[in-house]
């Protein structure tokens, strides 16, 4: 028999009994405390100290050109920053950090003893200086490891950041037109600048896990959030043409050892603008290191006089106004023009009487002169104005000059309206100048040049388009398309540009030769050589200016401008699909001008007083005008014998671009750096209509 518990264990049993029951009580109120009562409050201190709010920075959208390619696109980099209160040993820091970012070590230490809770140490770092920290701050941790500190560490207040970059993978394509950004990812320059409103992202902030050490936690991740990019740009530009355009000038400049030189290519029907070269250009990858005159996009900034180019739309005014005919004749004074006792006007050669279809085709600047007299100052100052001439043309973009033209009405010297006759006396922008001529091969309707075509989101849903937009009616479509025939005369044999026509096409256009001012007077040493072109003659497609600059060895625009126009002709119309069609494509012009159908619906010239000229008038759209039109007899042309796919592995975009420029084909660009894929695969059967696809990866 068990004997029984004695009186004091029980009461031990007892007690122990009740503080089980008490704790079990005590921990239940305990946990209802924690759970229900301050549940909320709790779990948001422990997010507090397990998490963070981060900003999330914008990210800028890209710009494109007409085909999607790439222009400008942003790149996912990393900066380094620091919290300098937290760092112990600035001295040892940066003694260890300064070889790998390239800094001074006492630069290094004057950042990380900073009195400021946050600082960038180093923005956007370079692939290698990146590995490099990384490397160090991996042999920095097992160090810490070994010494087996806990704690915040000076290490810890040290760290990288994600950020985007902005990249301009053609390099120096197109440089002061896209402009640049800053290291905030503001654009200060060019399109960058100009629709900076929409390109820029929309910053935000996101929940981003801390560490026991209250360092974030890197997850890897390196896509962008939808949220926070930017609007696309998309261009009227075409980076092929805008290669094409680039290559040639380059060519030209080179070869004439001239200071510079522009080119620009323009849709006459829509006033798209599909290239726009110059050199010296800048890299927008590195546009501090380029001197501000670089920078300008003198297609709209620089004004020029136009020389012996701007005699077309003097004939065109005349013409127009009915005061001349094609086949009137001037006597040319045997090439010297005496206006008075010390003023007088010379031709380049001796000529007598010249028809006013000779006047363009010979270049008289004294046939010009007296068919500016047969206009009248006012009837000419009113076609001139009208054409776009001495106001801005309504591109919209920043440091755009409006050229210098003198109110006829009022200039009294005979001298100042003979010499404008022959472009002296005007300034006119090389914009300007190619969206008059584009009148001519629009029936006679003016057009606001177009730059950009329209605006996306990131998701490819269109924010803003922008169509093409006529100003107003210039010419009548009969002198408009007598004006085409006038100046097709200049790019034959007998002309001053017999190097301009394409090979397998036709050109009308105007060769000019304009002294420079040096001071207040006219060089007889620094010339620029001009030509302005319509391509082909009877129904232009393009319209393209070419303007050399103080070239060496020659002066004159048909010698130097005129080959690099027929260059950029004959390979942007291939590119665009259009090819030499034998006997479809013959000459426009046979025998004298006007043609007799044509010279029957124009009446006796008579001079009219300015009252009567004909007034420009605003048009409506007219229904053909669209995008990028293609060629109605497309569906005819007959395609070029098949080729091979070439291989593009490893080639950078310059490359790709020289290799299928060659070949003619259309090609869409993917990423940056050297080429990784491409479609169609190598070696497989292509032909003219193949529109190929190379992906390029940066392989740093």
């Amino acid at each position: 028999m068990t004997p029984g518990l004695d009186k004091w264990t029980r009461f031990r049993i007892a007690l122990v009994g009740l503080g089980l029951v008490c704790l079990g009580l005590w921990l239940v109120a305990r946990f209802f405390q924690l759970q229900i009562i301050r549940g909320p409050e709790l779990r948001e201190e422990a997010n507090r100290e397990s998490q963070k709010l981060c900003p999330v920075l914008p990210v800028r959208g890209q710009v494109l050109d007409c085909r999607g390619n790439e222009l400008a696109i942003s790149t996912q980099v990393h900066s380094l920053v620091a919290h300098p209160p937290q760092i112990k040993n600035p001295t040892r820091i940066s003694r260890e950090l300064a070889p790998i970012l390239g800094f001074d070590v006492r630069e290094l230490k004057e950042i990380l003893t900073r009195a400021r809770p946050f600082v960038w140490v180093k923005r956007h770092l370079t692939p290698e200086k990146e590995e490099a920290f990384r490397a160090w701050f991996a042999g920095a941790e097992r160090a810490a490891a070994r010494q087996k500190l806990t704690g915040r560490r000076d290490i810890d207040a040290i760290y990288l950041i994600p950020e985007a970059f902005r990249y301009y993978p053609h390099l120096t394509m197109a440089g002061p037109l896209l402009g640049f950004c800053n290291l905030d990812g503001q654009g200060l320059e060019g399109i960058e600048l100009q629709y900076d409103g929409y390109l820029y992202g929309k910053p935000k902030k996101c929940v981003k896990m801390l560490d026991a050490r209250g360092k974030i936690v890197v997850t890897g991740e390196k896509a962008w959030d939808p949220e926070v990019i930017g609007n696309n740009v998309v261009l009227t530009l075409d980076s092929t043409l805008q290669y094409i355009a680039e290559k040639e000038l380059n060519k030209g400049v080179a070869h004439w050892k001239a200071a510079g030189g522009l080119a620009l290519v323009v849709r006459p029907r829509t006033g798209e603008i599909l290239a726009l070269a110059q050199t010296p250009t800048v890299d927008p990858n590195r546009y501090a290191q380029y001197p501000e005159e670089h920078r300008r996009i003198r297609h709209l900034t620089h004004a020029l006089e136009p020389g012996s180019t701007f005699k077309v739309f003097i004939v065109a005014s005349a013409l127009d106004a009915q005061v001349v005919r094609a086949g009137d004749k001037f006597h040319c004074e045997n090439g010297t023009w005496r206006l008075g006792a010390k003023e007088v006007i010379h031709d380049a050669h001796p000529y007598g009487t010249l028809t006013v279809q000779q006047v363009i085709q010979k270049s008289s600047n004294i046939g010009s002169a007296k068919i500016g007299n047969r206009v009248g100052a006012a009837r000419l100052d009113h076609y001139l104005r009208a054409f776009g001439f001495g106001s801005k043309t309504g591109i919209s973009f920043p440091g755009e000059n409006a050229g210098l033209l003198k109110n006829l009405r009022t200039t009294r010297a005979a001298i100042d309206r003979a010499t404008l006759a022959f472009g002296q006396g005007v300034s006119v922008t090389p914009l300007q100048l190619t969206m008059a001529l584009s009148a001519m091969g629009n029936d006679g309707v003016l057009m606001e040049p177009m730059l950009v075509k329209e605006i996306v989101n990131p998701r490819g849903e269109k924010v803003k388009e922008f169509q093409p937009r006529p100003i107003r009616r210039v010419l009548s479509p009969a002198t408009a398309k007598l004006m085409l025939e006038i100046m097709h005369t200049v790019t034959v044999k007998g002309g001053t540009a017999e190097t301009a026509a394409p090979p397998g096409f036709t050109a009308a256009g105007k060769t000019g030769t304009a002294q420079k001012l040096v001071g207040r007077a006219y060089s007889h040493s620094k010339f620029q050589a001009l030509f302005i072109g319509l391509t082909p003659a009877h129904k232009p497609e393009l319209a393209i200016a070419v303007i050399i600059d103080e070239p060496k060895g020659a002066i004159y625009g048909g010698v130097v401008s005129a080959p690099i126009f027929r260059e950029i002709a004959a390979q942007s119309l291939r590119f665009l699909g259009h090819y030499p069609q034998g006997e479809e494509q013959k000459t426009i012009l046979a025998g004298l001008l006007p043609s007799p159908a044509l010279a029957h619906t124009l009446p006796e010239a008579k001079p009219r007083a300015p009252k009567a000229a004909v007034q420009p008038q605003p048009v409506k759209p007219p229904a053909q005008i669209a995008l990028a039109k293609k060629p109605e007899t497309r569906a005819a042309i007959p395609k070029k014998p098949l080729q091979v796919m070439p291989d593009l592995s490893g080639l950078t975009i310059r490359q790709v671009l020289d290799v299928l420029h060659r070949s003619g084909l259309r090609c869409r660009f993917e990423g940056s750096g050297q080429a990784v894929s491409q479609e169609p695969a190598p070696g497989t059967a292509i032909n003219s209509s193949t529109t190929c696809r190379v992906r390029f990866r940066s392989q740093s």
